[in-house]
């Protein structure tokens, strides 16, 4: 991208491309909608609670055997100008790819019935281990795919083929679970067949990009190298964040761990919504800019919007959540989800940061270094999680996540901030802030419970628009000038 490009120019089209993207990612909660009145009708707490398990045993594989190949790819691709030798970094990477998923299948089925047994008290569930464990491998192999579709800016392409996948695994998921009883296996045959079926179509698409014999030999290290590091900042983050399950798992009940694992699955309607599209468009556009004569600036401005759009949409989502779940029929044996779920959106967002945050450490190339920050960050949450769990229950886990997720974005700015520093707080947060908790105040305080419902919406609504004025009133009000001033000004 050419360095003289102005930063208005950046904005719009991190906006566009975030918003192309997030027709198929929008759709994707939307999913989550449909299927939610199902698992709450089909599956017991316990249930849940399983399934949720079968899920994190696939994503441990995958974090390890996909050897961080798929971050690496998109750091690499850039480094190259000719296409030619760019495809030979997507042609390197998925090479590398292939032989981790047949390693991966290889090793889950060698120890599937101990897993099932250790973790899960029974062996019948060894059979749902490999199904999810072959359809993650699949899944890391097919975001390749979508990585190469993403470097070269084919969102449209990329959209419609997560929109496809979606359709196609609701639908399975639905039937299987309404004519076939097939019960926690339902969304593991529809997510395996969903996967392959988007595997074929992606090989189809790329035919005449895939030639594993043109590959770069010095780039596998180069990848390695890059990717390898992940797999331990992977495994870091999981002790911190996906411990808190089998913590919940070993010392409250199955039915508890399935009554939060309920709360966070909803809570990922942030992260689909809100923060996918976002890494999507940003990630390689990040890449791109690191030379840009504005880099400072724009990181700025992308921090402050994205911080304002945050607050904005979990602000929404606490009022319309559990009216939105009875209107689709979620079934009240889970109930107590619900308050959960706001907390567990603030503590996602918080986390999210560091996809803007983490700039130096990725453009230094030392992606060991989060290794290292997430290491001492998911063993001091794991810890702090059992004494919160032990003493207060599932409220005090959710609280500790939410302050960990915050410290891990702070450490991971100060330590990245070595290499590529920017301003990441500003009096214009606080401003925000101010604007934000005084409306609120005003429509709990002011207007809910005391006018009629029609004009708690109103203002409801007019409440939003002028949040959303606030946070983008220098575009909008650069949209309306003759275009010769800077859309924003510096933070």
């Amino acid at each position: 991208m050419d360095s003289k490009l102005k930063d208005n120019q950046i904005i719009k089209s991190i906006g566009k491309n975030s918003l192309i993207y997030g027709i198929s990612t929008a759709l994707q909660p939307l999913g989550g909608f449909i299927l939610l009145p199902l698992f709450s009708e089909y599956f017991t707490r316990s249930d849940f609670g399983v399934y949720t398990i079968i899920l994190l045993i696939s994503t441990i594989f995958s974090t390890v055997f996909h050897l961080g190949i798929n971050s690496a790819f998109t750091r690499s691709y850039f480094d190259y100008d000719k296409e030619e030798d760019r495809l030979k970094v997507f042609n390197t990477s998925l090479f590398i790819l292939i032989i981790g998923f047949f390693l991966q299948i290889l090793i889950c089925v060698s120890i599937s019935k101990y897993l099932s047994i250790l973790i899960l008290d029974d062996e019948k569930y060894a059979n749902f281990i490999i199904i999810s464990v072959i359809t993650s491998g699949i899944n890391f192999i097919n975001t390749s795919f979508f990585n190469y579709l993403r470097v070269r800016e084919k969102a449209l392409l990329y959209t419609i083929i997560s929109s496809f996948s979606l359709i196609l695994s609701v639908g399975l998921t639905c039937y299987f679970l309404e004519y076939l009883s097939k019960g926690i296996s339902s969304p593991l045959y529809s997510l395996l067949i969903t996967q392959s079926s988007i595997l074929i179509l992606l090989i189809f698409i790329h035919l005449k990009h895939i030639n594993l014999f043109n590959i770069n030999k010095k780039e596998i290290k180069i990848l390695l190298h890059y990717g390898l590091p992940s797999i331990f900042a992977g495994i870091a983050i999981m002790i911190g964040e996906w411990g808190d399950k089998f913590l919940i798992n070993k010392f409250l009940t199955v039915g508890e761990l399935g009554v939060f694992s309920m709360a966070f699955k909803i809570a990922l309607i942030y992260n689909l919504v809100v923060a996918a599209p976002f890494i999507l468009v940003w990630s390689p556009l990040m890449m791109k800019l690191k030379d840009h004569l504005e880099i400072k600036i724009i990181f700025n401005r992308v921090t402050y919007l994205y911080f304002g759009v945050s607050i904005i949409f979990i602000f929404v989502m606490y009022l319309i959540l559990d009216p939105m779940l009875s209107l689709i029929g979620f079934h009240r044996k889970f109930e107590e989800s619900i308050p959960y779920v706001p907390l567990f959106m603030i503590a996602i967002a918080l986390g999210s940061m560091q996809n803007i945050y983490a700039a130096g450490i990725i453009y230094a190339r030392k992606p060991i270094l989060l290794f290292y920050i997430y290491i001492f960050i998911g063993f001091a949450n794991f810890i702090c999680s059992y004494l919160s769990l032990i003493k207060f229950g599932i409220i005090g886990v959710i609280v500790t996540f939410i302050l960990f997720k915050l410290l891990t974005s702070l450490l991971v700015y100060y330590i990245s901030s070595s290499y590529f520093a920017f301003k990441i707080f500003s009096l214009d947060y606080i401003k925000l802030l101010v604007v934000f908790s005084s409306t609120v105040i005003i429509y709990f305080k002011g207007i809910e419970g005391i006018f009629s419902p029609f004009v708690s919406i109103l203002f409801l609504i007019v409440t939003i628009l002028f949040l959303l004025y606030f946070l983008f009133r220098s575009e909008i009000l650069g949209m309306m000038s003759s275009g010769e001033k800077k859309s924003f000004p510096h933070i």
